[in-house]
């Protein structure tokens, strides 16, 4: 399923828009910034056999594998890939044909039906996307992008802080 780049930069404005200025989405600015690239499959293909490939030569972006090591090894930031490349792909700075998909057909589903959509909640469109695409829901969640919070950073939210002081009096 094709999708134009605006189609998807639309989707990824609304999305921008609703995200105020948090702790989470400074974090991802920053990680974001650290990457200092924008992988698109669709620019460079790195596989095998690929559009661009040549015999030799490396891809022109750094693969999640050495980005990660990268960031446990020079910054002492230990995430896991697959949180790693969900922020990524919340900064825009991450997309593949599985995520634009996942993120065109998440929009479809979650839109009004007044607008075209299935008016679907989050869960069940994740539930739906996953079951059209026969893939888990986790695949289907880490291909989307964050959408108010990235969970466990340093600095916590108000109401993160909320929420740890009541479980520790309980």
């Amino acid at each position: 399923m094709k999708h134009s780049v605006e189609e998807i930069r639309q989707g990824k404005r609304a999305q921008k828009e609703k995200m105020k200025k948090t702790p989470s989405q400074n974090y991802v600015l920053m990680i974001c910034r650290l990457y200092g690239d924008m992988y698109d499959d669709r620019e460079e293909d790195s596989k095998i056999k690929g559009l661009d490939w040549e015999p030799g030569l490396k891809s022109a972006h750094k693969s999640l594998g050495a980005f990660q090591k990268e960031l446990d090894e020079t910054y002492g930031i230990h995430l896991s890939r697959t949180k790693l490349q969900k922020i990524l792909i919340t900064g825009e700075c991450w997309t593949t044909e599985r995520s634009r998909e996942v993120q065109w057909l998440y929009s479809q589903y979650t839109a009004e039906v007044k607008d075209g959509g299935l008016g679907l909640d989050g869960n069940a469109a994740i539930q739906a996307i996953a079951k059209h695409l026969e893939i888990s829901d986790v695949s289907v969640i880490i291909n989307l992008p964050y959408g108010k919070v990235v969970y466990d950073l340093e600095e916590k939210t108000k109401n993160a802080k909320r929420i740890e002081r009541f479980r520790m009096k309980k």
